[in-house]
Order: structure tokens, then sequence, then C-alpha cells
């Protein structure tokens, strides 16, 4: 991730001596003259700094391409600057500036990760804290980060603190580890439903909404697997093989029970419907719907509907 890459810069320099950091963002709070001072203003008693300038668009516009160059041209060993920017297209990347970067720097490119690389990147962070981990607790831990290393990152480290020494973080342990965190909760909440454990489904719906989790985060989480259950029911009416449509939708094992039964439960037709219900939780959550219903309330009945003890109807819009 780019803020760890970042932190790991600073050790790194600190290490070899430098004694001040000095940040800016462009835009806010960086003046280009001072970078073009800072470059010609070396001497022999110096202190060794490190200069980071955040460059969110990728663009240091005429004025910042002039300082840059500059700096390249009059910096001393002294001085360390890096670069954190957005995107860079090819058009910048035949600049000037770019360029000498290039020829006198180092230019390191952090492309986002895949939905298929971002298990054994977990994998490997878990690793490096010495932890061993299940390849189903990574499948579901990259299926509850949807992509985000920030949280996955943050999850991981909260985890290695709560993990017991040479412990193995399974699928079991990592949903009794994450069952009080409400993000993780509303995963567990679906799983319960799907798997038509109605009691265990309400106690964790009872408890998300005394604990003050937003329910716009329940509809979501519900909402996302109605989607899934959509494509899922679809495919396997076309003929796709059970297990190449579930892992095609991230339904790794210990969820194959609960999604099963969910497809034996309901027909394909139930989760579009379950989807419209959903919408009109939300307009009520929103105060654009015309019922004046409890939202919590009508989410208590699409569970037990999930659950398949009550029928499914839909909020009046």
């Amino acid at each position: 991730m780019l803020e760890e890459a970042a932190d790991q810069i600073r050790q790194q320099v600190r290490s070899h001596g430098v004694a001040e950091v000095l940040r800016f963002t462009a835009g806010v709070d960086l003046d280009w003259s001072e970078l073009i001072a800072s470059a010609r203003s070396q001497s022999l008693f110096a202190n060794h700094q490190l200069i980071e300038v955040r460059l969110p668009t990728g663009k240091p516009g005429e004025m910042g391409s002039k300082a840059l160059l500059d700096f390249l041209q009059h910096c001393g060993t002294d001085t360390t600057l890096v670069l954190l920017t957005g995107r860079i297209d090819k058009r910048a990347q035949a600049t000037k500036w770019f360029k000498g970067i290039e020829k006198k720097g180092v230019v390191v490119e952090a492309r986002s990760l895949s939905a298929d690389q971002l298990p054994e990147w977990i994998q490997q962070r878990f690793r490096g804290l010495g932890i061993s981990v299940t390849r189903g607790a990574v499948d579901q831990l990259a299926y509850y980060a949807e992509g985000n290393l920030m949280a996955a990152a943050q999850e991981i480290r909260k985890l290695a603190v709560l993990l017991d020494e040479s412990a193995e973080l399974d699928e079991e342990r990592l949903e009794a580890l994450t069952e009080d965190q409400a993000r993780f909760s509303v995963y567990n909440l679906v799983d319960a439903a799907l798997g038509t454990d109605a009691g265990r489904a309400l106690r964790i719906l009872t408890a998300l909404r005394r604990e003050g989790t937003e329910a716009v985060l329940v509809v979501w989480a519900l909402a996302r697997e109605a989607r899934s259950m959509a494509a899922i029911a679809k495919a396997l009416q076309s003929g796709e093989s059970r297990s190449a449509v579930f892992r095609s939708h991230q339904v790794w094992r210990s969820r194959e029970a609960c999604v099963n039964l969910a497809l034996k439960h309901h027909p394909g037709s139930y989760w579009s419907s379950l989807l419209g219900c959903l919408s009109g939780v939300d307009r009520v959550l929103k105060g654009r719907g015309t019922s004046a219903g409890d939202a919590w309330v009508e989410l208590e009945r699409v569970v037990l509907s999930v659950c398949g003890i009550t029928t499914l109807s839909r909020i009046i819009s």
C-alpha cells in the first residue's frame, strides 16, 4: 500500500541519518519555489532531510515541472525527494520532469490488486506476522475486505493481536474473533439467514441494532447477497456446474452449506423480489417512502423471510 511504502522510506532514510522530514501536498501547502530553494541551499553543515511531496493529480503543472527539473539539477546527496502521485498517464510519462526522475531516481508503480490476487496478498501479510492461516479463512477475509487493502491490513493487524501464540486462524476462529465487529457481523447475519438459523440470525440483528450499527449497512449486506444469489441461481439454471458457479461467486467451502440451503428453500425469482423489498427499506431509511414503518422491524421480516419462516412482503414505496 502507498502509505506503508512511504512509511518504510521514512524509516529507511532516518536510519541513514536524515534528521528532518518535510511533507507537502500540491495545491494545499506546497510552494514550489521552496523546493528550488532547498535544492540550491546545500552546505557542508546542512542537515540531511527528506522532502515528501504528494501530487494527487499526477500533474505538477508548469511551475511544478520547472521546480522538479531545477531540483534534479542542483540537489545534493543530503536531500531525498519522494513524490507520491496519483495515476501518471502515458502523456505525463513522456514529459521532461518524469524522464528526469526516471534517469536520476527510482520510479515504482503501485498497481491495484485484482480480486484473484488479493488472497495471496493476505496470505503473505499473515506469513510476515508469523501466523498460520487456512485458505478458507484467507478467502473469507478477502470477501469481507472487498478489495480494500487498507481495511484488510487493519483487520489482519487486529487479528494478530487477538490470536493466541502458535494458534492457526481458520474459518471458525475468524468468525469467533470478528463476531462483535459490525462490518463482519452483518456477514454472519447473512450466513445465518441463508442457513435458516432464525434464532441466531435474530440474535445478531438485535445485537447490531443495540450496538448502534447503521441499518443501511445491514441493507447493503443483504442486498449484496441477494444479487449474488440471483446470479448463482441463474447460472445453475442455465446448466453450469455447481462447483464452477460457487468458485466464480466466491462461495468458499465453509459457506457452501448455507448457500445450498438457501437455493433449496427459494426459487431464483425470490432474490429479485428480495432486492425490491430491500429497496423499500432503503427508501424508508432515507425518508423517501410513503411508509412510516420502522426499518429495523422491516429488516427483521426480511431476515425471517430469508430463513424461510415468513413470506416476503414488499414495502410500499
